[in-house]
């Protein structure tokens, strides 16, 4: 028999309208229009945010002097400033009516960390025992931030890594000058391990007629970064080996879908792991990517993307066919 061959267009998924009708539990829900974001913190809408600042505001201890209230920060009356991004993102992960509480925990961790020492006044062992590699999209930093951050690693088509500082209530990134302290391979090393190391949680095993792919689901801010070393990620998980690469998915940091190619049939689960993608992103706090990706010996490269009219399309050119069509 003849190597099956495999054109990048056969498979085409629904319009985003038709998929709104589900299938099975891939049906999240429906993701809000674009239009009804605040423009500072663009994962709740307007009301929410503006409900978010009034929080902000009026929890803030009075003993800790005045704050304003801008777009997306918040201004002290000493001059510090307090970034409600993360913030916005916290409180989609709890009910409306549950927010106050995750403000004043938030506030909380604030003043904390801004009573503790600097990131740049840690010794170097303080900062290797707290480095991890996080995952990111390629616009999580705002454009005028990255110049503080050029180490950043491009994993694929969309996607970044980050160094990050993990304490017990916050994370921040590590700009360039604490990471030129350090030799950045090692730094990194480092970094990937300590992500590794973290617990992996339960592997729900999912097949809705393709075949089988594990979806992994935990609070941890890095889960997804798991696939920064995904040969460390299977033998946590005790699957094989991955001679062929691994399909994987990151629709948020707290998702993250994978399958060890095995045989052909790996394209049809890139579809079904497409919909997984596109119905978890979006859902909750630290969105990362809707499509999906494979990783092999030779890299990292995106497979599916969706066109205008929401239909899948799969890149027909890279490493991922090579090696389904070598089966």
């Amino acid at each position: 028999m003849g190597r099956l061959r495999v054109r990048a267009r056969e498979f085409l998924l629904p319009t985003i309208a038709e998929r709104e009708h589900g299938v099975g539990f891939l049906k999240f829900g429906k993701k809000k229009s674009a239009q009804e974001f605040d423009p500072d913190l663009d994962d709740l809408t307007i009301e929410e945010a503006d409900l978010v600042r009034r929080l902000f505001a009026e929890l803030w201890p009075a003993s800790e002097g005045v704050i304003t209230l801008h777009g997306e920060y918040a201004l002290s009356s000493s001059g510090t400033q307090f970034g409600l991004y993360n913030l916005s993102r916290a409180v989609k992960l709890e009910p409306q009516q549950n927010w106050s509480q995750v403000v004043e925990r938030h506030i909380s961790g604030l003043l904390s960390r801004s009573s503790a020492t600097k990131d740049e006044d840690l010794s170097d062992e303080e900062v290797l025992a707290l480095v991890k590699a996080r995952l990111i999209p390629s616009t999580y930093l705002p454009q005028g931030h990255r110049g503080a951050f050029t180490y950043r690693r491009t994993i694929a088509n969309g996607l970044e890594a980050i160094l990050m500082l993990d304490y017990p209530e916050t994370t921040t990134a590590i700009p360039d000058a604490i990471v030129s302290r350090f030799d950045a391979g090692h730094l990194w090393e480092t970094a990937i391990a300590a992500v590794s190391a973290e617990p992996l949680g339960e592997i729900q095993t999912v097949d809705v007629g393709s075949g089988p792919f594990a979806i992994a689901i935990t609070d941890s801010l890095f889960m997804a970064s798991r696939v920064l070393d995904l040969p460390a990620l299977l033998t946590r998980a005790g699957m094989p080996s991955a001679t062929h690469g691994v399909l994987f998915a990151v629709p948020s940091r707290h998702h993250l879908a994978f399958h060890v190619v095995e045989s052909p049939g790996a394209i049809h689960i890139a579809r079904d792991m497409s919909l997984f993608a596109q119905s978890a992103f979006g859902q909750g706090v630290g969105e990362i990517s809707p499509d999906v990706f494979y990783w092999s010996d030779a890299g990292y490269e995106q497979v599916t993307s969706l066109d205008i009219d929401g239909r899948l399309n799969v890149d027909g050119t890279g490493a991922f066919f090579s090696a389904v069509n070598a089966f």
